[in-house]
């Protein structure tokens, strides 16, 4: 088997397509076609069921995947060994968020160009999804890592380094702001339109509980993944905001209130069980901890 037939065969399994995935490595779709033909000849199966728009993974095809990703992993692990002993880290680590996480909680573009510059032999890359999706990618290898909501849902199967601790806050006009204006329960929520993040976030699976065990049925009117967007409802009149308290700045003339019931959100960086796939998600990694975990330790004890 030649590299280009298991780069060829993985791209066209994660992509859909032939045209998909040669346009990910750069070659023309008949030679990705041509790659997969010949590795398809090298085990005796075929691997892919073609259909005019589209491709799937036979069973051959299925049987074969975890062997190539473990096979491309080691050759990837391989030559970060090899370019340890020059002290030059190589590679690439696909990279995912959340939308809510501000640079006020963590700040993602700085820890990412301080990587940048400290290792500038890995290429990263980075998208934005819910926290249910982007632990779905993490565990069918489509991303080394991923910054998130910690939560018992989206910490399952995952290997965890929490990175920052923040309250969720209720937020108010100052002209519906209740009597006791230090804290507020989700019993007394109940009676408000309520705009929250939406199912599938961190936040919103661990809102979704407290509910459940105060035995309270709310009314969530409004949902944004942006965190940004839900102020600026709140600030329409529209409703009572739970975001995280870094949402709120001082000049959005609204009112934050603690929510007795509601436990801190935690935020951090989760990866496959194991160490990360690479030598360079696992420098990433610790780069991030290292950046954050004073935070953390500090935010414990307060």
């Amino acid at each position: 088997m030649e590299l280009h037939q298991l780069q060829c065969f993985i791209a066209v399994a994660e992509e859909g397509t032939f045209t998909a995935a040669g346009l990910r490595l750069h070659l023309a779709q008949s030679g990705v076609s041509a790659h997969v033909k010949a590795l398809e000849r090298e085990v005796g199966q075929q691997l892919f069921e073609r259909h005019p728009r589209a491709v799937k993974l036979t069973a051959a095809g299925y049987a074969l995947l975890p062997h190539v990703r473990a096979a491309m992993d080691a050759l990837a692990a391989g030559r970060a060994s090899i370019d340890g002993l020059t002290g030059l880290l190589h590679g690439h680590v696909a990279i995912g968020t959340i939308t809510s996480i501000s640079p006020r909680s963590i700040d993602l573009p700085d820890l990412l160009a301080s990587f940048h510059r400290k290792h500038p032999g890995v290429d990263l890359s980075l998208v934005e999804d819910t926290a249910a999706m982007l632990t779905q990618r993490i565990s069918d290898g489509l991303l080394d890592v991923a910054f998130t909501s910690l939560t018992e849902e989206t910490a399952r199967g995952m290997h965890v380094r929490e990175l920052h601790r923040e309250t969720v806050i209720a937020i108010f006009p100052p002209s519906a702001v209740p009597p006791r204006d230090d804290e507020v329960s989700l019993s007394e929520l109940a009676g408000h339109t309520l705009i929250a993040l939406p199912e599938g976030s961190g936040l919103r699976w661990q809102l979704d509980r407290a509910l459940r065990r105060a035995s309270v049925r709310a009314r969530i009117a409004f949902e944004a993944s942006d965190p940004g967007v839900l102020v600026a409802l709140v600030k329409e009149g529209l409703g009572v905001g739970l975001v995280p308290e870094s949402a709120l700045t001082q000049g959005d003339e609204l009112v934050g209130v603690q929510v007795s019931d509601l436990p801190s959100g935690r935020l951090g960086v989760v990866w496959r069980d194991g160490r990360p796939a690479s030598a360079a998600a696992t420098a990433f990694v610790e780069h991030a901890t290292s950046m954050y975990a004073k935070h953390v330790g500090q935010q414990k004890k307060s």
